[in-house]
């Protein structure tokens, strides 16, 4: 009896829903469904293995304390886990900065910081705005690490106030300017996103909003599906 009475309440809960969700979206659930399905193209967009991988030892002695670029040719997907393993063990703060375009990183930047707590970049925000334009890059990703002093006591993953507020500046400039952004801390081998911000212009929202609009009302189903994506 008590499985018969749960079965009715269930079945008149999701016909309830049906009978409520077969109209077409209103312009606040289209934008709603818009930005859910920009936010997970961008996400898949920027996926990244996070798996610790070996790098040329020569190229890690060899770079440029005071700052040098170098052309290199590496998957979006590994960067992040290729910047981590050049900064491991690194016992001065480091900066990275990756330039992407169709997901491969054709170009870093890398210097040594001023000494073990400073993130110093030696590279003005202005020049890498202009170079990430003539070199037609879609994103910029900022590395550093976070020398650890005693790994087996403290975990040095994490990012500092200064760190947040930096990224929030960064991101006002380059979004402005079409280019995402992305900001990661590396502690021995392994890198951990705490930013992302993708500029308006990445996947705009707008042709997400037209196909969803193209579809909105053909049918009840086609209608129903849209709910269901939306809510779910």
């Amino acid at each position: 009896m008590i499985l018969k009475i749960s079965l009715t309440v269930i079945f008149g809960i999701l016909l309830l829903f049906i009978l409520t969700h077969i109209r077409p979206l209103n312009e606040h659930e289209i934008n709603q469904l818009g930005t859910k399905r920009r936010g997970k193209q961008i996400r898949t967009y920027f996926s990244f293995d996070r798996r610790e991988v070996g790098v040329d030892k020569e190229f890690k002695k060899r770079m440029n304390a005071s700052g040098k670029f170098y052309p290199i040719r590496e998957r979006l997907q590994t960067f992040p886990s290729v910047a981590a393993a050049l900064l491991k063990y690194k016992k001065h703060e480091w900066n990275i900065i990756a330039f992407e375009r169709n997901k491969e990183v054709f170009l870093i930047w890398c210097n040594k910081g001023q000494d073990k707590r400073s993130v110093t970049l030696n590279l003005s925000m202005e020049n890498v705005a202009r170079i990430a334009y003539e070199k037609g890059a879609n994103s910029i990703l900022f590395f550093h690490n976070h020398p650890n002093p005693d790994p087996g006591r403290y975990r040095t993953n994490r990012p500092s106030d200064q760190d947040l507020k930096s990224a929030e500046l960064y991101s006002a400039i380059y979004n402005s300017r079409g280019l995402n952004l992305f900001e990661f801390v590396c502690e021995r081998g392994r890198h951990f996103e705490y930013f992302m911000s993708p500029a308006n212009s990445f996947l705009p929202l707008k042709e997400f909003i037209e196909v969803i609009t193209n579809i909105n009302g053909n049918s009840r189903l086609s209608n129903l599906k849209l709910h269901i994506e939306r809510i779910f």
